[in-house]
């Protein structure tokens, strides 16, 4: 895998952010130095990988691979660029076994990781509901998690805008954490729901009030 670009490119944007949005990391004395880990992350905008990979590996010299949807890959520049940077790819809607199996070859060769556990943007910034892949990767790894909240991206290309708008935009780690290791054996619903909650929720608190999940309905 190629990485050559990786801190090349999260300077530039990290330049960029600062300079057209202000924008600051809060917690970085959060992200584990050396030894495997899983950062995630809520996603509002398909800003928030390169904004992360400045927010993260960037800031304490090492490569954060991050998880990235199959149709990134076919992208113009970008796409070519993600390929050079340490990304890797998931097949969105199915059960892609050889995104996990790299994600647990790599956490198990002491590299971190990055997950946007909810699999899609949320265009209005509300966190949504979650996929399991994070907190099953993270069981099996026995890996520990680091929360991340993205707050503002979704208010720089709002709606079907193609020019960017002012946002101020903060990027906040929390304290790791981990969840019960079960390196084999079956994994049922009920147990990859509470992981899956406990992550989500770790996230949320990290995140200002009007980005939290909608209440739930009666």
């Amino acid at each position: 895998m190629r990485r050559w670009f990786y801190h090349p490119g999260a300077a530039l944007i990290g330049f960029v952010s600062r300079l057209l949005w202000g924008a600051r990391i809060e917690g970085v004395e959060h992200l584990p130095r050396t030894g495997p880990f899983i950062v995630v992350a809520n996603h509002c905008s398909n800003l928030d990988p390169l904004m992360m990979g400045w927010a993260t590996g960037h800031q304490i010299g090492r490569v954060v691979h991050f998880m990235a949807k199959m149709e990134m890959r076919s992208w113009p520049v970008i796409g070519w660029l993600a390929t050079q940077s340490g990304v890797y790819f998931v097949r969105r809607g199915e059960r892609d076994r050889a995104a996990q199996r790299f994600s647990l070859a790599t956490l198990a060769s002491g590299e971190p990781i990055a997950i946007f556990p909810e699999g899609t943007r949320s265009k209005d910034g509300r966190l949504k509901a979650a996929k399991p892949g994070a907190a099953l990767i993270a069981m099996r790894s026995g890996a520990p998690l680091v929360p991340a909240a993205v707050s503002g991206t979704h208010r720089i290309f709002p709606g079907r805008s193609r020019f960017p708008r002012s946002s101020q935009v903060t990027i906040r780690f929390g304290a790791p954490f981990t969840l019960d290791h079960v390196p084999t054996g079956r994994l049922d619903r009920a147990t990859l729901a509470t992981g899956t909650e406990r992550v989500m929720s770790a996230i949320e608190e990290l995140l200002p009030p009007e980005q939290h999940r909608p209440p739930a309905s009666d």
